[in-house]
């Protein structure tokens, strides 16, 4: 789950971030030639997300069995779809090109963390309703003045999107992985933070005592991504 939703063109799988939470910073793609999976797909969507004081969204409820009071948002969707790289790895290798060295290389002397998109989660025409907790079950709240939301957002339209209208489809989720870059001498040993990391070694045009390491990593989690929005939640 994203902290805000996405334009729906924001995210491509393949693509490598800079910042996970502001797409249209900084990124590198791998082309759109790589295979997918048969995309998840579910009608009639439904959710319940927990937002925080500033009108992020931090988790689903959905799951739950006893919720909280306040900032309960209840999201309804046409349809829910779930795309995904059907081999992360085997795609990844576009971005060992010898053309992406030059950025992965910055990246590697600023020890820029960067993230991989592997799977994206788009809901079609979402609506947003404010929720509130009536006999341990979630409902609709009364239409009132407070009930209208507005959410931080990166669809381009004045950097929020009006909460109560229904004609724009958006990424609500993506799969990130960890990925690192480092530049030293070949014989440099990794560091310990390394090991859940998938490494190629590749030369560095004109530097022959120096290479480039790429590595691949896990899945970055969501209390992670929730830390990287500085949003405070406890699980």
């Amino acid at each position: 789950l994203l902290p805000a939703p996405f334009a729906s063109s924001s995210l491509l799988l393949g693509q490598l971030l800079v910042d996970p939470l502001n797409p249209e910073y900084q990124s590198v793609s791998t082309g759109s030639s790589h295979s997918v999976e048969e995309p998840v797909l579910r009608a009639g969507y439904k959710d319940i997300i927990l937002q925080d004081d500033e009108g992020r969204l931090v988790s689903s409820l959905a799951d739950r069995l006893h919720f909280p009071q306040d900032n309960l948002l209840l999201v309804q969707a046409e349809q829910m779809s779930y795309t995904s790289l059907k081999s992360p790895h085997a795609a990844f290798e576009g971005l060992r090109r010898s053309d992406v060295h030059s950025f992965l290389r910055k990246m590697a002397l600023r020890d820029q963390p960067l993230y991989y998109v592997t799977g994206i989660q788009k809901l079609k025409n979402p609506s947003f309703k404010r929720a509130v907790v009536r006999e341990g079950s979630i409902a609709e709240a009364p239409a009132s003045s407070d009930t209208k939301l507005r959410l931080p957002t990166h669809v381009r339209r004045d950097s929020t999107m009006d909460l109560e209208e229904t004609s724009n489809d958006a990424i609500f989720g993506a799969e990130l992985r960890k990925v690192r870059c480092r530049v030293g001498a070949p014989e440099e040993p990794h560091a310990i933070e390394d090991i859940d990391y998938s490494w190629t070694y590749h030369k560095l045009d004109g530097l022959d005592d120096l290479q480039l390491a790429i590595g691949l990593g896990k899945v970055l989690q969501a209390a992670e991504l929730r830390a990287l929005a500085g949003i405070v939640h406890d699980e």
